[in-house]
């Protein structure tokens, strides 16, 4: 009897699924590393302003030694349904998209007051890292520092997505006037 309760213990402990110990409040300024191929994260971010209303989801997997990132965007102002609007995959060690700074930079938002407003969810499991701002003029800072981090990764920037630069502007209001024309 004490041989086969010793084996089944045996057998239970050969077959215990992989664990991951990510944890996102400790390693989401160091995921690239720190994620395992178990782990999803998942970026909602809050595009609105003023008029426009519209809403990104972007889903950070590992595979192997790569991260996959894909975003999908909802623009309630001309359609309600979401849309794939790329997928990437690059290295773990990769150094251009530099989302895990971004977040280091934005710490300071994580505190929630009541005048605050909700502008980025980072979830993992059960784990959840809410961002937040505090009025138009520290909005449109935060939106700055996203776009120009996300530009990194999807510099096709195809709709705008991660907002107009100047020359973006000036060709658009050029476009605009010759077609009035």
């Amino acid at each position: 009897m004490l041989i086969l309760a010793s084996s089944k213990t045996e057998n239970e402990n050969k077959t215990e699924l992989p664990k991951s110990d990510f944890n996102l409040k400790t390693d989401l300024t160091d995921f690239k590393k720190k994620m395992t191929d178990l782990d999803t994260i998942i970026v909602l971010f809050d595009h609105s302003a003023c008029d426009y209303e519209g809403y990104e989801e972007i889903e950070i997997t590992k595979l192997s030694d790569s991260i996959k990132v894909k975003s999908k965007f909802q623009d309630l102002n001309n359609d309600l349904k979401w849309s794939l609007v790329y997928e990437k995959k690059m290295s773990k060690n990769d150094t251009i998209w530099d989302f895990e700074n971004f977040i280091k930079r934005n710490g300071k938002r994580k505190l929630k007051d009541l005048n605050n407003r909700e502008i980025l969810t980072a979830i993992n499991k059960k784990d959840t890292i809410r961002f937040y701002v505090n009025n138009l003029g520290d909005l449109n800072h935060f939106l700055e520092d996203y776009f120009l981090t996300m530009r990194k990764l999807y510099p096709e920037n195809k709709n705008g997505i991660y907002g107009f630069d100047n020359s973006e502007i000036k060709n658009k209001i050029d476009a605009e006037i010759k077609e009035t024309e």
